[in-house]
């Protein structure tokens, strides 16, 4: 049997509030249950997150070459591969879903990834034209959405391959 722990790790125990301490026993379970470490789990769940992110991308190339394309449509499916490519990123770098909300996401990129591109503006800006095709009525052409389309189209495949090598580059298995 190890040890007792060190008085500073006893005496932050003694302090603790219940819920505090059903955590700690429920990361202890993670942990024996699945024979992974809390780290290598974060890190499976960011290449799943990842795995989502590349599913909207093809539902979203799949629109896009419809008979007719579904350009609005496939607007929101790319917005959204980007969405959860990125917080997969974050989710490894910071070790928590802490900035999920679609706002809050872009102002948090880890500093180390991929610092020539603008990836706060560029999800701003995906997010905004989601939105608008979404729930704007107008224009209510399907060919006047093409262009944006095209764009994130673009910038997902990007981010995709971009947060799948950082990911790796984190530990990540994909």
């Amino acid at each position: 049997m190890p040890s007792i722990l060190p008085t500073n790790r006893l005496h932050r125990v003694s302090l603790s509030l219940q819920q505090t301490i059903k955590l700690q026993k429920e990361g202890v379970s993670l942990e024996n249950d699945s024979g992974r470490t809390i780290d290598q789990i974060v890190l499976k769940v960011a290449a799943d997150r990842w795995h989502l992110a590349a599913r909207h991308r093809v539902t979203a190339n799949k629109l896009m070459n419809g008979n007719p394309p579904s350009f609005r449509d496939a607007i929101s499916r790319y917005y959204y591969s980007m969405y959860h490519a990125l917080r997969a990123c974050l989710f490894a770098y910071h070790r928590g879903d802490d900035f999920e909300k679609h706002s809050v996401l872009p102002l948090n990129i880890p500093p180390d990834f991929d610092p020539a591109v603008d990836w706060e503006q560029k999800m701003k800006n995906a997010r905004f034209t989601r939105n608008k095709a979404d729930y704007d009525l107008y224009p209510k052409s399907n060919t006047a959405w093409r262009a944006d389309a095209r764009l994130l189209r673009t910038d997902a495949l990007r981010l995709l391959r971009l947060a799948r090598t950082y990911l790796i580059g984190k530990g990540c298995q994909l």
